[in-house]
């Protein structure tokens, strides 16, 4: 099933940051295929009134847009780990069905305030 294979990828992704910091474009890449995996979960890829994306790709550079949008070098220069993890799970948890649940977690809980920091940590 492509969903899990998805999500046996992104779990592996999150390991990595282990390996020393992840850095901005990592973090851009995680959390785009973490939003397509959910707007996937809620059928919101495909052909057919009321779908926010076509297909897959479509999505994939709309939410690598977004997130590049909010995760600039000038306002992001590191990424704090444990904010990037939270903005993942709650993209993984968000509900399909509340508009406010989407909004809080694309722009409080995945917002530049929450997954960036001024320095790497050591």
């Amino acid at each position: 099933m492509r969903i899990s294979s998805s999500l046996s990828l992104l779990s592996l992704l999150a390991l990595l940051p282990a390996c020393g910091p992840t850095s901005r474009e990592d973090a851009q890449r995680q959390a785009t295929w973490a939003a397509c995996d959910y707007y996937a979960e809620c059928e919101e890829i495909g052909s057919g009134d009321g779908k926010e994306f076509e297909d897959r790709n479509e999505c994939e550079v709309k939410s690598r847009d977004f997130f590049q949008g909010s995760w600039t070098s000038n306002n992001c220069p590191a990424i704090n780990e444990k904010g990037l993890e939270t903005c993942l799970e709650r993209i993984r948890s968000t509900s399909c069905s509340s508009a406010a649940d989407f909004f809080n977690t694309a722009f409080f809980v995945c917002g530049s305030g929450s997954v960036c920091q001024e320095e790497a940590e050591d």
